[in-house]
């Protein structure tokens, strides 16, 4: 794919990946392709084990390339955004690999009780439900499941779906800035619960992994070209780089700590 409109520029070459949670290095890679390629891929159009046995779709099937892939142990964890997210994916993945995950839930809603979650809110914490959730549990398949409504201010509501954690208050307060009648930006913390927090805590990642590539390190920006080829494998280099700067990080603290992306490079290069 090379053009997603909520983008502003044209992306040349996307992925779906997954990075480790200590080192925040890439650990699967999955190069998005037409649906056709997409659709003959593992797992995809596979029966579910949902009561209803409907087929797997695409998001669970990436989500399973990506367990598998990433070689996740046995009562290990997964988490991800909303595309990826669903009680489909919480399930397969869970009665597949034992692995536990959570998940944001917006457009996959099938299975899931938003409408209640949102209701029970609302009707517990009327018009101030910022810093409060809602938590329901279930069992589908055999797997226990967690469904969460956490609004995170008095407006914002996230949901959530996970195979673990708690919905006790996190010890680290969520701080939420907003702006007032005359445009003064102020701050408030909130509470949240453990399982928002520690899934927040890991969802920045990825982004943070892509901005270190393509906003700082910036290789498809000073190697422009028109072969499709070089460019991909442009993008690939960068990834590793930032993978190589993360692990020095992760493993030689002390020394590489103040190293930003740029001046790492340039050591690499000399």
């Amino acid at each position: 794919y090379t053009f997603e409109p909520r983008k502003p520029v044209p992306l040349g070459t996307m992925f779906r990946n997954g990075v480790e949670c200590v080192s925040g290095i890439l650990v699967f890679q999955d190069i998005v392709q037409n649906p056709e390629a997409q659709s003959a891929k593992d797992y995809f159009g596979e029966e579910s084990a949902l009561p209803d046995k409907s087929d797997i779709t695409a998001h669970t099937a990436e989500v399973l390339r990506l367990v598998e892939g990433a070689k996740i142990t046995a009562g290990g964890w997964v988490g991800g955004d909303s595309w990826f997210g669903s009680v489909a994916t919480a399930v397969e993945v869970m009665k597949r690999f034992s692995v536990h995950s959570s998940w944001i839930i917006k457009q996959n809603q099938s299975w899931f009780p938003m409408k209640a979650l949102y209701a029970v809110l609302k009707a517990r914490h009327k018009d101030r439900p910022a810093g409060h959730w809602v938590t329901f549990h279930a069992e589908i398949s055999g797997v226990e499941l967690i469904a969460m409504a956490y609004a995170w201010s008095q407006r914002g509501i996230s949901y959530i779906l996970s195979t673990c954690g708690s919905n006790e208050p996190a010890e680290k307060m969520y701080m939420s800035y907003f702006e007032d009648d005359y445009g003064n930006v102020g701050s408030k913390e909130i509470r949240r619960p453990e399982l928002a927090h520690l899934l927040y805590d890991y969802l920045p990642l990825i982004d943070e992994h892509n901005k270190q590539r393509q906003r700082i390190l910036g290789l498809e920006r000073k190697w422009p070209t028109r072969n499709c080829w070089f460019r991909l494998l442009t993008t690939m280099l960068g990834m590793c780089i930032v993978d190589m700067h993360r692990l020095y990080r992760n493993l030689r603290n002390e020394r590489y700590t103040d190293v930003d992306i740029v001046e790492f490079s340039d050591l690499l290069c000399k």
